[in-house]
């Protein structure tokens, strides 16, 4: 044994045996009891289960969008994208970081949009996520959020699955499906008087999810489902699950799905002879990709949407966003709420900590966000334990012209 080591053995020996004794050793001297219970509690403070989004001094925060960039359906992720754009350029720094946003191309499909929540989870520096878009994306994506306790608010996914599996991670602004078939049954039925309805789907989560919800409220109000058909997206020729549907002759067809396809299924029907009613979900309330493709033929089709428009700085929000991109399309404005609620309920909870870098504790984000209700520009929003909204208004839609005018307004949780 060298001399060094007998001496540090010595040492801790004696230390030892001074405090058995009632004594303080001198390290202990060194600091009160008083300032360790402080920094217990301080640490107990500030401690987070799901740990902290930690950003440098230089560095960028990081607002992710999940939507469809490409293809079919890129109108209205490219609407959503424009909305967390503009959401951004009116937040402005958060605490003295600069904010950027970051689209991930989900598609509208599940594969790509788990690419995209892995992507977005490995990146240090994201606050959370606006979207995905549609519900066939969210329901794969959100078990990667809510494995990585990345916060995520979907403006347009209203699938029922999407809040029921009760993750503390995931928020929506939009009205369900049960609702939405809720209010599409109780149109065309009570209001337009109609008793028989033919129903079209794309085999979706999403447009299968709410066109069998349609057809058993629809049943349950007295009215006669005549048909229920599915095609696959991306297919053009419908003319076999047209000339099927039309068999019985319904006063009605709703089409489950989105706007690519309902475009082309409208012109279709009407080709084929149809007179009567056709009635969507929020996926076909679009001018360009829905009233524009369908030549014509959407002229007097009815769908639903989230109420929009008239509530508190809608106006100043319509004027940034259409002198840089034009008309919001479908899910601009919720966008928009929703990158607003992250941001704000970052702010809320964000330190800088003793190294300059920005601290975010990730469930104080997720609880921020369902402690504080929201006076957003598509209305109040203020969310239930499971991350949906406690009030929601649907608006019935038509398209008259170039315009899809609200006919009627319901609301729910009033």
């Amino acid at each position: 044994m060298s001399k060094r080591l007998f001496f540090v053995s010595f040492l801790t020996i004696a230390m030892l045996l001074f405090a058995a004794c009632g004594g303080k050793a001198p390290a202990e001297e060194a600091v009160s009891t008083e300032a360790a219970d402080a920094a217990d509690t301080a640490d107990s403070a500030v401690e987070d289960e799901w740990g902290y989004i930690t950003i440098p001094a230089g560095e960028k925060v990081v607002l992710g969008l999940s939507s469809a960039l490409s293809a079919g359906y890129a109108a209205y992720g490219q609407d959503m994208l424009n909305g967390a754009t503009v959401a951004v350029q009116t937040f402005g720094d958060l605490n003295g970081w600069e904010v950027v946003v970051e689209g991930g191309d989900d598609q509208c499909e599940g594969a790509p949009g788990v690419t995209v929540a892995e992507q977005f989870s490995a990146n240090p520096y994201l606050v959370g996520v606006v979207g995905p878009m549609c519900s066939g994306t969210a329901i794969p994506a959100m078990d990667i959020y809510a494995e990585n306790h990345v916060l995520m608010i979907t403006p347009s996914s209203t699938a029922i699955p999407v809040t029921a599996a009760g993750n503390q991670n995931v928020f929506r602004i939009v009205a369900n499906d049960d609702l939405q078939a809720q209010v599409a049954v109780d149109y065309l039925f009570n209001v337009l008087g109609l008793t028989t309805l033919g129903i079209v789907h794309d085999q979706s989560i999403y447009g299968q999810g709410i066109a069998e919800a349609v057809k058993a409220k629809f049943e349950a109000a007295g009215g006669t489902v005549t048909g229920l058909e599915g095609i696959t997206r991306g297919d053009t020729d419908f003319s076999a699950v047209v000339s099927t549907i039309l068999e019985a002759n319904p006063a009605a067809i709703y089409w489950g799905g989105m706007d690519a396809e309902g475009a082309l299924l409208v012109n279709q029907l009407r080709a084929a002879g149809f007179e009567g009613v056709f009635f969507g979900p929020d996926g076909i309330k679009s001018i360009p990709s829905f009233v524009d493709a369908a030549g014509g033929a959407a002229e007097g089709a009815y769908m639903t949407f989230g109420a929009v428009g008239g509530a508190t700085g809608y106006d100043e929000f319509l004027t940034k966003f259409t002198e840089q991109f034009g008309d919001p399309i479908a899910y601009g404005p919720g966008s928009y709420d929703a990158a607003m609620i992250i941001l704000n309920a970052a702010k809320a909870v964000a330190t800088v900590d003793s190294d300059g870098n920005l601290v975010i504790p990730k469930k104080a984000l997720a609880d921020a966000v369902r402690a504080a209700p929201y006076d957003g520009i598509t209305g109040h929003l203020e969310f239930d334990e499971n991350g949906d909204l406690k009030v929601v208004s649907i608006t019935v839609f038509q398209a008259q012209g170039e315009e899809l005018v609200p006919v009627k307004v319901y609301d729910f949780g009033q």
